[in-house]
């Protein structure tokens, strides 16, 4: 007898009659790392169905408010804004880098790189943040943009910084070798659900889940 999962699964892949996933994919984004860790149902909707998202206004604004702090960021002399240590440090913006050892690959907003050779990535996010605190799935992407900077730079990311815009919060927080170290194990994670095709469980909780992820016509029918 079939679970309901693997019904779940037949059904998706004939109801939306699009093309399984290329098991050649090459590269994980710090993007999909931040969705497994948020529903790693995003990553078979992206991946295996290539299903197309649809996005609300509420998306849309958030994008324009992006661009707006990007815009802001530009004008900015230094990235004094987040920290008074870093007076005089350097400003990288919308820096794509790519790993062939990990088969990760990242855009990040910002990264600053200090008078003291620090490099720290800051990551943009027009939604709150967990009453206070940086979001879980946000910690692990800057932790992916944290990999990409060490092995580009040939350096040692200790910190990340995320800015929550609505809230004008901004909220830096460790980087460990722990969590560098999780990274790496949902990469190979997120490497399976790709190859197996299989449709993951839900994990965000009922309540929480409202189509925000662009994909609520896919995942619940």
């Amino acid at each position: 007898m079939k679970t309901k999962t693997t019904k779940e699964n037949t059904w998706l892949k004939n109801q939306q009659k699009l093309r399984t996933s290329d098991v050649a994919e090459a590269f994980i984004s710090a993007t999909d790392v931040k969705h497994y860790i948020y529903c790693p149902r995003l990553i078979y909707f992206d991946h295996v169905l290539h299903a197309t998202p649809v996005f609300g206004s509420q998306q849309k604004e958030g994008k324009e408010a992006h661009e707006e702090q990007m815009t802001k960021e530009l004008k900015r002399k230094d990235a004094i804004y987040y920290s008074s240590e870093f007076a005089g440090a350097e400003k990288l913006l919308y820096t794509t880098l790519c790993s062939d050892t990990l088969g990760l690959q990242g855009n990040v907003d910002l990264i600053i790189h200090t008078v003291r050779n620090e490099y720290i990535p800051v990551e943009y996010k027009n939604m709150n943040s967990d009453k206070g605190r940086v979001c879980m799935d946000h910690k692990y992407q800057l932790t992916a943009y944290a990999l990409l900077i060490e092995e580009t730079f040939n350096t040692t990311v200790k910190q990340g910084i995320v800015n929550y815009l609505p809230e004008t919060r901004v909220l830096q927080f460790e980087i460990t070798p722990t969590m560098k170290t999780h990274v790496k194990r949902i990469i190979g994670h997120i490497k399976k659900i790709i190859q197996a095709e299989t449709l993951p469980p839900i994990r965000v909780t009922s309540y929480k889940c409202q189509g925000g992820c662009g994909h609520k016509q896919t995942c619940q029918p």
